[in-house]
């Protein structure tokens, strides 16, 4: 993996995150190959397999007010041929009422080289407990 290909997969990882950061669902769509032999799992829930189920999902996800804020942690990525992976820890605020309130998942972000682009084909979410330690924020999203 070269560096510029290190760079080229963690810019399009940052990209996903601003769409999920601005609940912009046509931001979202430009991140993702949109067929069926994508999936999804959000903290929680059970896997949604194919586009038509993940953009609906985003899209109730951004109509019920989505996250408040997002922070990366402990990011890494991988490369091997036309598929790459990143891993990281997701510091999500959201709001309860009138309290603020956070959550953490461990996240897994496959994409494929479509082209000269990395389109997402896999982002798998679970929820886990708040780290003993800050690992957040690698200055992703700012």
């Amino acid at each position: 993996m070269t560096e510029k290909q290190r760079d080229e997969v963690l810019k399009a990882n940052e990209n996903f995150y601003l769409a999920l950061k601005r609940g912009d669902a046509t931001q979202m769509e430009n991140v993702w190959i949109k067929d069926e032999s994508v999936k999804c799992v959000h903290p929680g829930w059970p896997m949604l397999y194919g586009w038509e189920a993940i953009s609906q999902s985003w899209i109730n996800i951004f109509g019920n007010g989505g996250p408040l804020d997002i922070e990366l942690g402990d990011t890494s990525a991988q490369i091997l041929g036309d598929l790459a992976w990143v891993i990281c820890i997701e510091k999500v605020s959201y709001k309860v009422e009138d309290e603020i309130q956070f959550g953490f998942a461990q996240s897994t972000n496959i994409f494929k080289l479509d082209g000269s682009s990395w389109l997402l084909v896999l982002h798998h979410a679970s929820p886990i407990p708040a780290p003993r330690r800050e690992v957040i924020s690698n200055d992703i999203l700012q």
